[in-house]
């Protein structure tokens, strides 16, 4: 058992008593300070800064040949996966709280977010849900595009710009709007996205 497990486990013995608060108060601090320096580092322009910064200190699986773009924002960077050639644009927000799964030659516009968390409207409690987001290989996604907890993206699916997408989407389709709704069918065609040209102060 680790120092988190026993600190966890006396919170949970006694959430009341004088320690228990303050482990609690120390742990929500280093949560907002993890926040705080991982949106800096997503400001600082240099892509081998931040690469290294994700991969090494926030704990991201962040293939070597993907593209992060500058101002992207993180919960829970230990729970999100991102596979080889993927390129992910400016200004993401990318939610790892119930688990997030990015493939291979995955093309993602600026202004992406993603979330794998919400509350339940349902509850008396209003407690939070979690639900994996997968978006599998050479899924192209336009700029300003939301999808919320527990969808999955099929293999070569388009998301259309402005979309919210809350339900699954099928392979080789495109779909768009408020929800997303299916639009067009997609030629299946397979490709390795250049990610060697990187723009510096992005």
């Amino acid at each position: 058992m680790n120092l988190k497990e026993i600190l966890k486990k006396k919170v949970e013995e006694d959430p009341d008593s004088f320690i228990s608060k303050r482990i609690f108060q120390i742990f929500r601090v280093l949560h907002d300070l993890n926040i705080y320096f991982i949106y800096i580092t997503g400001n600082i322009p240099s892509h081998r800064f931040r690469e290294f910064m994700y991969r090494n200190i926030f704990k991201v699986k962040l293939s070597k040949n993907s593209i992060i773009y500058w101002k992207c924002r993180f919960f829970r960077p230990s729970n999100v996966h991102i596979n080889d050639n993927t390129i992910i644009g400016d200004n993401a927000f990318l939610d790892g709280r119930g688990g997030l799964y990015i493939g291979c030659n995955v093309n993602i516009a600026g202004n992406f977010k993603v979330y794998t968390m919400e509350h339940n409207i349902t509850s008396p409690t209003f407690e939070s849900t979690s639900d994996s987001v997968y978006i599998d290989d050479y899924v192209y996604i336009g700029t300003n595009v939301m999808i919320m907890p527990g969808v999955h993206i099929h293999e070569g699916a388009v998301i259309a710009s402005g979309a919210v997408v809350t339900k699954d989407v099928p392979s080789w389709c495109m779909y768009g709007g408020v929800p997303a709704k299916y639009i067009k069918d997609r030629p299946v065609v397979k490709y390795t996205l250049n990610t060697k040209i990187k723009d510096l102060f992005r």
